[in-house]
Parts: C-alpha cells; sequence; structure tokens
C-alpha cells in the first residue's frame, strides 16, 4: 500500500482498538515467540493483549516486588519488541517500537499475570501498514457480510476454508467433536454427526472450532436447527447462523469477489 495512503488512513484508524485472539494473531501475522520489552537492560517477555496504532496493553507475568521495581523505571521510554510475517518478505520482520509505559494493572492479585500498558511515541510504518491494511480489509469485509446476498461454498471448495470437512462443537455437558459439514454460505453452516448430550435450545449461540493450517479456527452463531432421527439414534443436524468472522469471510471474498473480479484478494 502507497505510504501516503498508509499515512492518510492511520489517522482515521488511530483510536481502534483490536482484541487480539489465536485467530486474529494468525491473520495479522503476528509472531508470538520473542516479543519483548525492553526496560533499561532487562528484558521482560510479553504479549500483547491490545493492539492500537498508537498504543498497547501487553500481558506479562510478573510479581509485585517485580511491578515496584519496574515502576521505577518506567519514566524513560523503552522498547516494545515485535516480530511479523508479511505476504511481500520471505523472512519475518522485527522492529522496535519506542514507547512510554502508562500503567501496570494485576486484576488479581493472586494471578502472576499483569497488563503493561504503553502508549507508542512513534509508530513503525511496517506496523502503521500491518494494521491499516488489516482495518481496511476487516471493513470490506463487514461491508461485504452485511450485503444480504448470500453464496453458497460448494462443497469441492471447502479446502479453501479447513484442512478437513469437520468441526466441533464447543457447548457444556454435550460430546459433538467431529461433525460433517453438510452445507455452508457466507450466512450459514448446516452439520451432522454424532451428538451426546441436551440439545441446544433455538436461537442459542453456539461454538465451534475447525481445523486449518492456521490453527483452530472459531465459528459462532444462533441455533436455527437441531434435528434428530429415530433411523440414526445419537446423531444429529445441526444448523447455525453465522455471526461476522473475518477468517471465513476474507475466504470467502477471495473464492467469490475476485472471482467476479479477477482482482486478488
Amino acid at each position: 500500500m502507497d505510504s501516503r495512503i498508509v499515512n492518510e488512513k492511520a489517522e482515521g484508524y488511530r483510536d481502534r482498538v483490536l482484541r487480539l485472539n489465536p485467530s486474529l494473531i494468525d491473520e495479522l501475522g503476528l509472531i508470538k515467540r520473542g516479543i519483548h520489552l525492553k526496560i533499561d537492560e532487562f528484558f521482560v517477555s510479553c504479549f500483547p493483549f491490545d493492539l492500537s496504532l498508537g498504543k498497547a496493553s501487553l500481558l506479562a507475568s510478573l510479581s509485585q516486588k517485580e511491578i515496584d521495581f519496574f515502576r521505577n523505571l518506567a519514566k524513560r521510554p523503552h522498547k516494545l519488541n515485535l516480530n511479523f510475517k508479511v505476504p511481500s518478505a520471505s523472512k519475518p520482520i522485527t522492529f522496535f517500537v519506542l514507547s512510554d509505559i502508562v500503567d501496570f494493572r494485576k486484576p488479581n492479585a493472586d494471578s502472576p499475570y499483569c497488563f503493561i500498558d504503553v502508549a507508542f511515541r512513534e509508530t513503525p510504518f511496517a506496523l502503521k501498514e500491518i494494521l491499516v491494511t488489516w482495518f481496511v480489509q476487516s471493513d470490506e469485509g463487514e461491508a461485504f457480510f452485511a450485503d444480504p446476498t448470500d453464496l453458497a461454498v460448494p462443497l469441492e471448495r471447502l479446502g479453501d476454508f479447513f484442512a478437513h470437512p469437520h468441526v466441533a462443537l464447543l457447548k457444556d455437558g454435550a460430546a459433538a467433536d467431529r461433525l460433517r459439514i453438510l452445507s455452508m454460505s457466507k450466512r450459514a453452516i448446516r452439520v451432522f454427526g454424532e451428538y451426546s448430550g441436551p440439545p441446544p435450545e433455538k436461537g442459542e449461540i453456539l461454538d465451534f472450532e475447525a481445523p486449518a493450517a492456521e490453527g483452530a479456527v472459531p465459528i459462532r452463531g444462533g441455533c436455527v436447527e437441531f434435528t434428530t432421527s429415530a433411523e440414526l439414534p445419537g446423531f444429529a443436524w445441526i444448523g447455525v447462523e453465522l455471526a461476522y468472522n473475518s477468517y471465513l469471510i476474507a475466504r470467502f471474498m477471495r473464492l467469490f469477489v475476485a472471482k467476479r473480479t479477477g482482482v486478488s484478494i
């Protein structure tokens, strides 16, 4: 993306904050290993919990004694080391973000974990480009999802989405670890397989995990169907109206938008 466009869009996205989860970490290309905050000569291993163009909340494991020690060093700027995989580079890129420590927060005194809130003195262009690109694609994806036109995925193209056409239901008291995908569209998914436990109610929010090269992909949606059959005891059909999912929508756009326009997304 052109640097002028990146800088212009960065101003509009400055207050937008990402709450990182495993799926989003993979989408951004963030490499977990090696992330640290260098406070003077000390290296504190951490990981961004919240990330934006101007600040971050870093999750670290520190005792109260360590927090008190680092508070005394917090008046000076320190360096946050980040590593990303980007499509334009054959090797991961690494850069430092000069940061001011705003606060140390320990929500639970009995927990070893705390948050280190930092504000960036200057956001490196590489980080701007990564986040702006994601924000732009996310906005385009939400607009694509909001379009009422539904689009069904041919079953032979499920490999564009998942490592194999099965999902696992994550529901307390229920066991359904290998549900086969019978159909999937931009707005719905229908699965079938062995099921035990209390049936979901209509409208209940259900969570699934699907296997992909990037790791487990979370899928969420409201239950619209739960059907059993006397001929197939212990098996069920489950239909779900999908919530917006950036991972799925990005692949829907590659499959359908690129096909229609001839543009690679």
